[in-house]
């Protein structure tokens, strides 16, 4: 059996020029929104970006040392870290162990809940293949529900995609300790 996400775009539709303008503008205001947003948070962006384009070696921060590995299971309770901890495990490309972070995973960052599965390999629908992951976990009940109105390319999907989960995101949660979104 074949997975249907593979097939899911002849169940489609073209969008229509409006639909695709309307895309285009939200993709515009969302690409100087998040330029503006990083700016603000790190105003050095500029500096290394200019060193970029002009040839010179950008000096890069140390990076911070990996988290160890939790090795979650099935069924244990975990924390999503705040997300001044969760972002110190980013690289350069905003990434933990070459897994992107999407900003709606933010709101549920202090939350606790359970693990529903570690992941070791998943299907990638772009290339029809098969691939690896290491210390990924799905938690129960989290899914991917973003808003209509957002300036990112998946505004309004309605697919409710669990999302991943690095380990280096979480904290496994004992007995007794904070409050549950379960």
């Amino acid at each position: 059996m074949e997975c249907q996400l593979g097939d899911l775009p002849e169940a489609g539709r073209e969008l229509t020029p409006t639909d695709r303008a309307s895309r285009s503008l939200q993709k515009v205001v969302g690409f100087f929104t998040r330029g503006t947003g990083k700016v603000l948070r790190d105003p050095h962006i500029l500096l290394r970006k200019a060193r970029e384009v002009s040839g010179r070696a950008p000096q890069v921060a140390p990076a911070t040392a990996p988290l160890p590995a939790l090795g979650l299971r099935e069924g244990e309770r975990v924390r999503v870290r705040p997300w001044a901890e969760i972002e110190t495990t980013f690289d350069r490309d905003e990434r933990t162990g070459g897994l992107g972070w999407m900003p709606l995973q933010k709101e549920f960052c202090g939350g606790t809940y359970k693990v529903a599965r570690k992941v070791d390999r998943f299907f990638d629908e772009r290339t029809r293949r098969m691939l690896k992951v290491k210390d990924v976990v799905l938690l129960d009940g989290v899914h991917c529900v973003p808003a209509k109105n957002i300036p990112y390319d998946y505004a309004g999907c309605q697919r409710m995609c669990l999302l991943f989960w690095k380990e280096a995101w979480l904290e496994r949660v004992t007995d007794g300790d904070g409050s549950s979104r379960e």
